[in-house]
């Protein structure tokens, strides 16, 4: 069985790697405090651009049962890294 790739719904074509070891920072929706950290990578669409977070790992790499200090620390030292970060504000 061939595995399930993200599909882009406007243009009908398959979504193409084009950056690998991204993050995701999921945050409360309520309060803008942060839930999950999932490294992920970045898949856009060959014909329109569109990009979305995809390929996450099994398990976040921070939770806020770390703290949020903790989290928020984890983040800044990414940036520091230039890291390609993209948030998930909750609604």
């Amino acid at each position: 069985m061939r595995p399930r790739k993200p599909v882009c719904v406007k243009c009908e074509k398959t979504f193409r790697p084009c950056r690998n070891g991204a993050y995701l920072v999921e945050l409360y929706c309520d309060n803008g405090l942060v839930y999950k950290i999932w490294q992920c990578d970045i898949y856009e669409c060959p014909e329109c651009e569109t990009r979305i977070t995809y390929g996450f790992g099994e398990n976040p790499i921070m939770t806020n049962a770390n703290g949020e200090k903790k989290c928020r620390e984890y983040i800044e030292n990414l940036k520091k890294d230039d890291n390609y970060i993209v948030y998930d504000f909750e609604q």
